[in-house]
């Protein structure tokens, strides 16, 4: 196995607690939060999230993500 090699549920998991940024497979918006938790599928459940669209901002609070509908997670500075 090729050494520095990081699954991508592991990186996931440690971005648990700290604000992220989801990008969603053809919806053209992305959601930005705190991850709360997740799990082996990459399901994502985020807390204070905000919908953006091209259309503009949505507050949501709660949201609970399909892993599968995921394009990209990035942390949030």
């Amino acid at each position: 196995m090729v050494s520095g090699i990081v699954l991508p549920i592991k990186k996931v998991n440690s971005l648990v607690d700290q604000n992220i940024s989801v990008e969603i497979k053809d919806e053209g918006c992305k959601f930005e939060g705190r991850l709360a938790a997740m799990d082996e599928y990459l399901n994502l459940h985020m807390e204070n999230t905000v919908e953006i669209t091209a259309n503009g901002r949505r507050e949501l609070g709660d949201v609970v993500i399909r892993g599968n509908n995921i394009l990209s997670i990035a942390p949030l500075n």
